[in-house]
């Protein structure tokens, strides 16, 4: 689901799916890393999204993702579906330039 925000099954990380349910499986899905926002520096206005994960702070850093294999992605931990409209137009931002 767009806007799922899941744990690789591999490690510690955190991901938010970007593609949208398409209907058909695929191998990879388009990704955004998801980082404790201590982690984190400054903000880019449209880029960096605030979310909640688990009641910390975190953000989703637009900026940087990534087509992952639909295999690697574990278990939905949270979600950021009412951040919908900022990711799509963080997308439109990195692509189109507006």
């Amino acid at each position: 689901m767009q806007g799922a925000i899941h744990r690789l099954r591999d490690g510690p990380e955190l991901v938010c799916r970007v593609q949208t349910d398409l209907g058909v499986d695929t191998p990879y899905l388009l990704c955004a890393p998801v980082q404790r926002r201590d982690d984190w520096g400054a903000l880019v206005p449209r880029l960096h999204i605030p979310c909640q994960v688990g009641g910390e702070a975190h953000v989703i850093v637009m900026s940087q993702m990534v087509a992952l294999p639909a295999g690697v992605l574990g278990p939905e931990i949270a979600n950021a579906v009412a951040e919908r409209d900022r990711i799509v137009a963080a997308v439109d931002l990195l692509v189109s330039g507006f």
